[in-house]
């Protein structure tokens, strides 16, 4: 008997497992070209360090934030600091955190705030749903994040980016954007953006196929 065999074929003729279509507060569609808008909002800047919302993807749901981070040296900070600065970012931008617990100031958060008092923060834990599929429908707002964390980091720069789910899409008018990372002396700050922009281009957000 030959030690390494070959496996068995495929069982080619089962059904397809249903595809399960992902409810809107989790993400954007997978099918919709969403419209993309220019923000370009500063939502800190220090000497060592900038927080900006770049840009926006809006979807008939919701909208896909942008978000750039860049930290640069400045005078006093040794080549040691600089580097330990570095690792904190990468590592712990994306800390873990308890609920029920406090936050830790490793925690970097971000949140949104509507004028008729609804907010959404990337700490608040997301929608529950136990298994249950289809999901229930939340109440939102939710803001989650939804990909990015890659950047580059070097002697001179440190970038990242986030990128933050949306849900549902802000209203036609302003809206404010908070963040704050306390290990970063990034106290919590308010910037107001434009609703109206996003939820024009939602109107503009079209399937890949009819």
């Amino acid at each position: 008997m030959d030690f390494f065999t070959a496996p068995p074929a495929r069982d080619r003729d089962r059904e397809p497992e249903e595809e399960r279509t992902l409810p809107p507060w989790l993400g954007p569609p997978d099918t919709v070209l969403g419209r993309i808008v220019d923000i370009s909002r500063t939502l800190f800047r220090s000497e060592a360090l900038a927080i900006v919302l770049t840009s926006a993807i809006a979807f008939p749901e919701g909208a896909k934030l942008d978000i750039r981070i860049a930290a640069r040296p400045v005078e006093g900070v040794n080549k040691e600091t600089w580097w330990e600065r570095r690792d904190l970012m990468f590592e712990r931008s994306h800390h873990r955190f308890r609920p029920g617990r406090s936050l830790e100031d490793e925690v970097l958060r971000f949140g949104v705030r509507f004028p008729d008092g609804g907010k959404a923060t990337t700490v608040d834990g997301g929608p529950r749903h136990d298994g249950e599929w289809p999901p229930p429908r939340p109440d939102g707002p939710l803001l989650q994040q939804h990909g990015g964390g890659g950047g580059s980091g070097g002697d001179r720069l440190i970038s990242l980016n986030w990128k933050l789910w949306l849900w549902p899409l802000p209203p036609a008018g302003p809206f404010e954007v908070a963040v704050e990372w306390p290990a970063f002396d990034v106290p919590l700050t308010f910037t107001e953006v434009d609703g109206a922009a996003i939820a024009a281009a939602a109107e503009h957000a079209r399937p890949y196929w009819p």
